[in-house]
């Protein structure tokens, strides 16, 4: 009786141990290496700033258009902080209200630039998107 009780234990235990080994790995957080101070936010956000700049003067706006579009833009990255702070909001709320504010988005760019300016300026945004995104990584090869 003692050996059949010390032989279910340790088939347990070798049992337990094999099926640890094929826990799936933990995928890591994504974090940055080193967080931004206030000299490289402030860096960056000039660059942002430049490169809209020459995105808009590409497409042949005015110095007035230009800076309609900045102010718009400033303020549509306002509503949108807001949105995400919202508690009192479900998450598809939010996605909802976010899809209304892009809208009204695009419509203020197209009142402000014209339908043909305004399309230039949202493939140029997509674009330079394009350019600054990383692809994402290849798919884990299964096991």
């Amino acid at each position: 009786m003692k050996k059949t009780i010390l032989i279910l234990l340790t088939t347990g235990l070798f049992a337990f141990a094999a099926n640890a080994q094929d826990a799936p790995p933990t995928v890591p957080q994504k974090q940055d290496p080193l967080p931004m101070g206030k000299e490289d936010r402030a860096k960056k956000k000039a660059e942002r700033e430049a490169q809209l700049t020459k995105s808009l003067k590409d497409i042949g706006a005015t110095d007035d258009q230009v800076q309609k579009v900045k102010d718009a833009l400033e303020d549509s990255h306002k509503k949108h902080e807001e949105l995400k702070k919202d508690a009192s909001l479900s998450e598809d709320d939010k996605k909802a209200k976010g899809k209304e504010m892009m809208e009204a988005q695009k419509a203020k760019l197209k009142e402000i630039l014209g339908e043909d300016k305004a399309k230039l300026f949202a493939e140029s945004q997509k674009a330079m998107m394009k350019k600054m995104m990383p692809p994402p990584p290849p798919p884990a090869p299964a096991p």
